[in-house]
């Protein structure tokens, strides 16, 4: 089996930097928890990759990705973890209260949420969902979800520093965080399809553009519009597509959102 050799191939080469990155009992935790879900990784991606790419060098990569954010993961939420490995169905205990809102329109910005944190309390809440605060494209951004930027909060409601610590105020509170992380597509403004446009070839691929409605039309009449009524279609011409000659680029919802294109490993590692 593939997938058995490619763990039998792999893990050995791991163990000293597992136990040098996190200490021997986490590093522990970390192998074993690579043993039992390695097979679920290893089987999508050889069924997605296999046929163009080596997947035993895209797993080792995603694997290696995993330990480097092990390494960083700070003491209480390395605590955190353990308690949701133990109950890891904790997400739908009855205790389990959520409540989802915009934070401009709940309190204006994030510093001023654990103001608000008696209110949430008082309803019981233990799972605040905020809706985008991913720093978007300026002027329309369907509601946030045009994301111009991964590494930066909307500056109208704060800053990344400012959702760190809202997140430690809530965990202290007993309340779980969730933020909106948008992974269909991103702003056309974003640093990624900027460089796809300049012909970057870390970027090739990053986006998908047809340079005449051939493609498009097979698709389109199988997809249904999102808003057929402001973006009919799922195909945007943009002039500067395909090397300035031009291209019919996938938009699934505006224009000024680009589809990203997963048939190409790279956009899990930009």
């Amino acid at each position: 089996m593939r997938a058995a050799a490619a763990l039998g191939a792999l893990r050995p080469a791991l163990v000293a930097e597992v136990e040098r990155l996190l200490g021997r009992p986490e590093a522990a935790s970390f192998l074993a928890r690579l043993d039992v879900h390695f097979l679920d990784i290893y089987e999508p991606m050889e069924a997605l990759y296999g046929s163009g790419h080596d997947v035993d060098v895209l797993v080792d990569r995603l694997v290696r990705l995993a330990l480097a954010a092990a390494a960083d993961r700070p003491p209480d939420l390395r605590e955190l973890d353990r308690r949701r490995e133990v109950d890891q169905h904790w997400y739908q205990r009855a205790r389990m209260v959520g409540y989802v809102c915009y934070v401009d329109r709940f309190c204006g910005t994030l510093a001023e949420l654990p103001n608000r944190l008696d209110y949430l309390a008082e309803l019981g809440v233990t799972f605040l969902h905020l809706m985008p605060v991913l720093r978007p494209r300026d002027g329309e951004n369907d509601g946030g979800y045009a994301v111009a930027d991964y590494r930066a909060i909307d500056p109208r409601l704060g800053t990344m520093a400012e959702l760190e610590k809202l997140a430690r105020v809530l965990r202290a509170r007993g309340i779980s965080l969730c933020i909106d992380v948008v992974l269909n597509h991103t702003a056309k403004e974003h640093e990624w399809a900027r460089r796809w446009l300049a012909g970057d070839p870390a970027y090739a691929d990053f986006y998908t553009a047809f340079p005449d409605r051939t493609m498009p039309d097979a698709y389109e009449r199988s997809i249904a519009p999102v808003f057929p009524d402001r973006a009919p279609g799922s195909f945007t011409w943009f002039d500067e597509a395909n090397g300035g000659a031009g291209g019919w680029v996938w938009t699934t919802f505006w224009s000024y959102q680009w589809d990203l294109n997963y048939t190409n490993p790279n956009v899990f590692r930009p």
